[in-house]
């Protein structure tokens, strides 16, 4: 009976070693998942650029769907246990950034986008080149005159 059990068992075994074998299931590699949600207006943000940097080294781009929600995957072996993760996400104009400690398989980091527009400097540049023409200007004709006397 011992026998008969024992021999039931390696030939269970022995299928079921040879079906993992032919499908190509294997045990997925480690890794740490950083996810998080974007909004704006305390409302979610779908489209959004995420960009994920770890320890400065590692860098994983994802898009937020329509919830605002990203996942972007690292390598364990890239951004293992204690790792800083920097989370940067824009759209548009707008742009966010927050950072955290890897703190196992999955961290949150959710962060809002704000508006950051840059001023135009062509127009400030114009209008500093132009005050800076002028007072070179005056002064060169002062300095002129000065000397025709």
């Amino acid at each position: 009976m011992k026998k008969k059990i024992i021999a039931r068992f390696l030939a269970g075994a022995v299928v079921a070693f040879s079906t993992t074998a032919a499908t190509g299931v294997h045990a997925a590699p480690p890794q740490t998942d950083v996810t998080g949600v974007i909004t704006e207006n305390h409302m979610p943000v779908a489209g959004a650029t995420v960009t994920a940097l770890c320890n400065g080294n590692t860098e994983v781009d994802a898009t937020t769907d329509a919830a605002g929600s990203y996942l972007v995957v690292f390598p364990i072996a890239d951004c293992p246990f204690g790792s800083t993760v920097k989370v940067s996400a824009k759209k548009g104009g707008k742009s966010g950034v927050a950072s955290g400690t890897v703190q196992g398989i999955t961290t949150k980091l959710n962060l809002a986008i704000v508006n950051v527009s840059i001023p135009e400097f062509g127009m400030l540049g114009t209008l500093m080149a132009g005050g800076i023409g002028f007072g070179l200007m005056a002064y060169m004709r002062r300095r002129q005159d000065q000397t025709q006397f």
